[in-house]
């Protein structure tokens, strides 16, 4: 019985190795055909690819420094006071202006104001005179005639 065994694992021993040998000789073809082929090396289509890739780049990056440049336009003339603080500031000097063109309006017009309140003044003299001279006649006679004296003597100025 240890013969047959010794067959039968023989056997799947060579079968093993006729297998083996098949595959080594289809590595051999394969391996010759491999040497004979010859590989070209053609990277046009590659710098193809990579030319278009770079132009699409560069567009890009001037969208980008045009971009940059646009916001750091608009930071430099940013204003830092908000619109709100601005129309009260607006407002403020408004105020003011009018307030001096209505001080300047009032002060050129003084000399009328003096002329009217000189004219009050005189009249409420003239009309405080009249009741005293009304009540004293005797003091009236001799106002009467110093300021006809005084009116004959000339201005010695």
């Amino acid at each position: 019985m240890g013969y047959k065994k010794l067959d039968e694992v023989m056997e799947l021993l060579n079968d093993e190795l006729a297998g083996f040998n098949r595959a080594v000789d289809r590595l051999e073809r394969l391996t010759k055909n491999v040497d004979n082929i010859n590989i070209k090396s053609d990277t046009s289509e590659i710098e193809s690819i990579l030319r278009e890739h770079l132009a699409v780049e560069k567009g890009k990056m001037s969208k980008l420094n045009g971009s940059i440049q646009n916001i750091g336009e608009r930071v430099s003339t940013a204003s830092l006071i908000p619109k709100e603080k601005l129309w009260l500031h607006y407002s403020i000097w408004l105020v003011s202006l009018i307030i001096i063109g209505y001080l300047s309006f009032r002060i050129s017009r003084i000399d009328d104001i003096r002329e009217k309140a000189f004219a009050e003044g005189e009249q409420y003299t003239i009309s405080s005179l009249r009741g005293y001279f009304d009540r004293n006649p005797e003091h009236y006679e001799s106002y009467r005639k110093w300021a006809e004296v005084k009116d004959s003597v000339p201005n010695q100025k």
